[in-house]
């Protein structure tokens, strides 16, 4: 008991000059050591305003394992989105999408031998084999996913989640943790009124391009009526294996599986949290863009 409300008063009071002392010390986490780190791990994700890294993916798309990379710059209250992806589908090119601005369109680059071209940026070309949207993309999306994962089942967070210690990656001290749910499950959904796919997997906390795989008859994510029923999983993925950095307590590594296998690896390299980032570099005319 002492144990755990000291753990507790270090949240409160936000001790930051060792995140050491919060570390769980033993293969399996007691409830309070797993609290204080996604609790600390979801308040880091909100202090996120403006951020720069290489995000490297390994996402299943349409049954395969498709590989891209790609830089990334955003300022997250306002979204501004800067995106080059360096590889995988449409490799070189560029992306710049600021809300309120080129009447909601997002600037696309394909190639330096066509025009620059404004384009839905939820659209399939802007967005072809990838899971997520432009606007999924950094920590905000998959620690939501996470943190609801974890409260649902954090009453066995000591049989549902396993510690692996301080380790090094890409030359960061982090915590490894997994998060397996054992009562993963598909089961069935009963469509309401004016629902859609995007909608329910935002409601109930779920990836939609899985809602896709899981109901192959559904054509695309607004071809569902109410009162139909489709196949949904229990939680967005079945096991979470996650790096949270230890100094800034973002989960900089995560890779989730379902019963199929991977549905996603996601590693962010070059990671820069708040820096500076001019109005300039989010207008289609900075140097070194190729708009």
């Amino acid at each position: 008991m002492k144990k755990s409300i000291v753990l507790l008063l270090f949240f409160a009071v936000g001790y930051s000059k060792s995140y050491a002392q919060l570390t769980p010390k033993g293969d399996v986490p007691t409830l309070e050591e797993m609290t204080v780190i996604f609790e600390k791990m979801m308040e880091s994700i909100k202090n996120v305003k403006t951020v720069k890294y290489r995000l490297v993916k390994n996402e299943r798309y349409n049954g395969k394992i498709v590989q891209s990379e790609q830089i990334v710059k955003q300022q997250v209250p306002l979204t501004k989105i800067y995106m080059k992806i360096l590889k995988g589908p449409n490799n070189g090119a560029e992306v710049l999408y600021v809300k309120g601005a080129n009447n909601g369109s997002a600037y696309v680059n394909a190639s330096s031998f066509l025009p620059t071209l404004s384009l839905d940026p939820l659209g399939s070309l802007v967005n072809e084999k990838q899971r997520h949207t432009m606007f999924q993309l950094g920590f905000a999306y998959p620690g939501d996913l996470i943190n609801d994962a974890y409260n649902k089942y954090k009453s066995k967070a000591g049989e549902y989640s396993t510690y692996g210690g301080i380790i090094k990656w890409d030359n960061r001290d982090v915590y490894k943790i997994t998060l397996d749910n054992k009562e993963y499950k598909i089961k069935d959904y009963t469509v309401l009124a004016g629902e859609d796919l995007v909608k329910i997997a935002r409601k109930l906390k779920l990836d939609e391009y899985n809602l896709l795989e899981l109901n192959p008859s559904i054509s695309n994510y607004t071809s569902v009526k109410a009162g139909q029923v489709i196949k949904i999983p229990e939680t967005f993925t079945k096991t979470v294996i996650m790096y949270v950095d230890t100094k800034n307590f973002l989960p900089v590594y995560q890779k989730m599986t379902d019963l199929k296998g991977v549905v996603g690896e996601y590693e962010y390299h070059d990671l820069i949290v708040n820096p500076a980032i001019p109005d300039e570099e989010f207008t289609k005319g900075f140097k070194g863009y190729s708009f």
